[in-house]
């Protein structure tokens, strides 16, 4: 098995059977899907994911635990050597899985993430664009959305998604900075190659407020202090010995409040 997407699912079923659908249209015996219903209630939900488990799907089931538990439920029992997580509101395309696949073959990446066309709401203000791979952005914001291509073996090693987040909606957040400051090599595709749903009733969007957001980048900031800031001085060091004194001015900055979130936290 080549490549196994794991579709977390929570009272999606409005959405679920088009983002099967995308998955189902690749036509691929490499390609293997597993759902995973994360404690779902409604009755449009649970009839679908019935007929899918009757049509020989793989489906999943656990009372409601969240994103992260789900995605990495799923992700454990996967049998594919690279993962793609979908979320049930999205879509793929089958180009996707193949150009994925090339690059991931060619042993000189371990995750891959392309650009998507937006879905439902027009809202201009929650359409992202993600670019070439700049590891150090990640330390003021997410830029790569869940639905990327990585090695099964990465998640083994940074250990999933992290359950521990403040609020649910950023563990995609925490995994891409676990994998960067662990040396996951990442490559961009500058095409559209997954379809991104913007709901107004969306968990991210409920979520984004300041309070929650600056809650969850401190906790991210207080787990990988250590490796954030030996990644900011390695860049430093670099630009030093080019003479560029501008960097210093900022990592100055950063460090602060960095090393401020870090104190009291216990060394491991």
């Amino acid at each position: 098995m080549k490549v196994s997407i794991v579709i977390p699912c929570y009272n999606d079923g409005k959405y679920l059977k088009n983002a099967v659908e995308s998955v189902l249209n690749i036509k691929s015996p490499e390609v293997e899907l597993i759902i995973v219903n994360d404690g779902s209630h409604d009755t449009e939900t649970l009839q679908l994911l019935a007929s899918y488990k009757q049509e020989g799907l793989k489906v999943l089931s656990h009372e409601n635990r969240g994103l992260a538990y789900t995605r990495n439920r799923g992700i454990k029992e996967a049998r594919g050597e690279y993962i793609l997580p979908l979320d049930a509101d999205n879509i793929i395309k089958p180009g996707y899985i193949e150009k994925g696949i090339g690059l991931l073959d060619s042993q000189r990446f371990d995750i891959i993430y392309a650009r998507p066309f937006f879905l439902g709401e027009d809202l201009p203000d929650r359409k992202f664009n993600p670019y070439n791979f700049i590891g150090q952005d990640l330390f003021w914001g997410n830029y790569i959305d869940a639905c990327a291509i990585y090695r099964k073996e990465v998640w083994e090693t940074v250990g999933g998604y992290d359950e521990k987040m403040p609020y649910q909606g950023y563990e995609d957040w925490e995994f891409w900075v676990n994998c960067y400051l662990s040396g996951c090599r990442f490559k961009y595709i500058k095409e559209e190659l997954f379809g991104y749903t913007i709901r107004k009733e969306s968990m991210i969007t409920q979520l984004m407020n300041e309070k929650k957001y600056a809650q969850c980048y401190d906790y991210i900031v207080k787990k990988h202090a250590i490796g954030m800031l030996k990644s900011l001085k390695g860049i430093y060091d670099v630009h030093k010995k080019q003479q560029r004194n501008y960097l210093k001015t900022s990592l100055k900055y950063l460090i602060k409040p960095v090393t401020e979130l870090f104190k009291g936290r216990p060394h491991q």
